[in-house]
């Protein structure tokens, strides 16, 4: 009793059925008003424990959240280090074989000294890489947006490459389904973008394949599907492919010769442009859809 009208009022109540007292008016009014009192403290103090629940939920919801960060961070780091070592271990040894046999054929000697620049070179990208994503998803590139023709984009993209891309027989072909060319964005952030996409299909798709860019619009919206007959994405992967070195550590999936971060890359520059990525399995290869809005 004295949990809901309070001690002072249940002691009245008490007293007044044991000794059978009438219970005067103003005794009445305290009674209802320390009854009041307290059905606003028992709701001041649910309310506080519902703050405090919400409070005790948001706070373990953050403790998850950093126990995946720092596992994200670990395993960031776990992946890093495979790709530094790989470069590194191929110049050290081929660095040891040239110090410690000063009869290797001239022609063999230019093979290793080969293969260190090329290691070199694949250890600048990497660093490079990390330090360039590194930028962009802290948000310290600014964009330099102007209105560009997306079709001529593509030509600086691919011509540079094309060579490669013959080299493996491969049919490159553009659909374009356009009416106005013109779209807001970065060019030279743009050109990356089509290279890297350009780039992994060229590393995994067989001689006698097929890569066909398609370009579209939607209201105002600009649709550029890659396609490339290389093999299918695992469908549990397709989600997590533009993770930070997702090529280096999913070994179902042929290990490509570039830093492991291309595909992380293009999504922060789609998503700079306030654009969406994605990849399906289609068909008969793979698709990669970039969608951008033609204004920024």
């Amino acid at each position: 009793m004295a949990g809901r009208i309070g001690t002072a009022s249940a002691k009245i109540l008490i007293e007044g059925v044991t000794k059978e007292d009438k219970i005067s008016l103003k005794e009445v009014l305290n009674i209802l008003e320390e009854s009041k009192e307290n059905i606003t403290l028992n709701k001041k103090l649910t309310e506080k424990s519902e703050e405090l629940k919400q409070l005790s939920n948001d706070l373990s919801a953050a403790n998850e959240n950093l126990i995946v960060k720092d596992r994200q961070k670990d395993d960031f780091l776990d992946s890093v280090a495979h790709e530094l070592r790989t470069p590194i271990t191929a110049i050290r040894s081929a660095g040891e074989i040239l110090a410690d046999d000063d009869d290797i054929p001239l022609e063999i000697k230019r093979e290793f000294l080969n293969n260190i620049i090329t290691e070199s070179d694949r250890l600048s990208e990497i660093i490079n890489d990390i330090l360039y994503l590194d930028k962009l998803q802290h948000g310290e590139i600014a964009l330099n947006i102007q209105k560009n023709n997306i079709i001529e984009t593509y030509k600086k993209a691919l011509n540079p490459i094309l060579h490669l891309i013959q080299q493996k027989f491969i049919h490159v072909s553009e659909v374009d389904l356009l009416h106005n060319y013109l779209f807001e964005y970065d060019e030279a952030r743009m050109i990356q973008l089509f290279q890297n996409i350009l780039g992994n299909a060229l590393k995994f798709t067989e001689e006698l394949g097929t890569i066909q860019t398609k370009f579209s619009e939607k209201e105002d919206l600009l649709i550029i599907k890659i396609f490339n007959t290389g093999k299918n994405i695992p469908e549990e992967d397709l989600e997590v492919i533009f993770d930070k070195f997702y090529q280096s550590k999913n070994q179902n999936i042929i290990k490509p010769t570039g830093s492991g971060l291309g595909l992380a890359i293009s999504k922060r520059i789609v998503e700079a442009h306030n654009g969406t990525i994605e990849a399906e399995n289609s068909g008969l290869g793979v698709t990669f859809t970039i969608t951008l809005t033609r204004k920024i």
